[in-house]
């Protein structure tokens, strides 16, 4: 009833004014100086005055329900509205995060993609460099493996000259010429100690140096006593330098001779 009066108090009014009016007037027929006017007369007017009234009254009711209905109309249609557009701007939203999530999750497989193509690519090229290394390595190895076998070939002939120039030098007779001319120098220089019998024979090991230095000397097998043995090493030691060989390649770094003085 409180809402009906607040939303028609612009068409209750002048309905109230009217009533009063028309009461007003009554009133003063009544208070006035009596006329002569027919109460059936006096009814109808009244009658239809009230209806007339009434009519306004209630069209203007039902205008401001229609006008009230219409607009509880609009605000339901703009509600419906702003929950539409907001639907459409949350879609919107939800899909332009979809939209920037995939192309993050584009941008990250590109990049992991990258990655891995720089990664097999840096495999391949330190594959492809160790390769080359390997097959530097291999090839120097085999011209360093080819280099020593001619060198050892090389060496190997060289000794089999030298064996066989020796053999051929020992066979003329230069070898045993050589040893005769040791055995001549060391007993020149041999101090015969007072204990030497006569027939001495002793084994001697010579080791010398290029140049005929004596680096060392052993008595081995020996029919003589402690003084001959120790007289012998003096007498080899004395007679350093020894004599060379008559040919270079009867050289014997260890020589082995043996001391028999006559």
């Amino acid at each position: 009833m409180t809402d009906f009066l607040r939303d028609n108090w612009k068409f209750l009014i002048p309905a109230l004014v009217l009533h009063v009016a028309i009461g007003w007037v009554l009133t003063a027929n009544f208070t006035a100086k009596p006329r002569t006017v027919a109460p059936s007369q006096l009814a109808i007017q009244a009658r239809v005055v009230d209806q007339a009234a009434i009519r306004r009254v209630r069209d203007r009711e039902r205008q401001a329900e229609e006008a009230r209905q219409a607009k509880e109309r609009e605000e339901q249609e703009a509600r419906e509205r702003e929950a539409a557009e907001q639907r459409e701007r949350e879609a919107e939203a939800e899909r332009q995060k979809a939209e920037v999530e995939l192309k993050a999750r584009q941008a990250a497989d590109a990049k992991q993609r990258e990655t891995a193509a720089k990664q097999q690519a840096e495999k391949q090229r330190v594959a492809e460099v160790q390769r080359k290394q390997r097959e530097q390595a291999d090839k120097k190895r085999a011209e360093a493996d080819s280099k020593a076998q001619a060198q050892r070939e090389a060496e190997l002939k060289r000794q089999l000259a030298e064996e066989e120039g020796r053999m051929q030098a020992a066979n003329s007779g230069l070898l045993n010429q050589y040893v005769a001319l040791i055995e001549q120098r060391v007993i020149k220089n041999w101090n015969k100690p007072a204990s030497a019998s006569a027939g001495i024979q002793c084994e001697v090991k010579v080791t010398q140096a290029p140049g005929g230095t004596v680096l060392s000397v052993q008595v081995g097998k020996c029919n003589g006593d402690a003084a001959v043995r120790q007289s012998i090493e003096a007498a080899v030691y004395r007679a350093s330098p020894l004599p060379p060989p008559p040919d270079p390649r009867l050289f014997e770094r260890v020589l082995l001779f043996i001391f028999k003085p006559t």
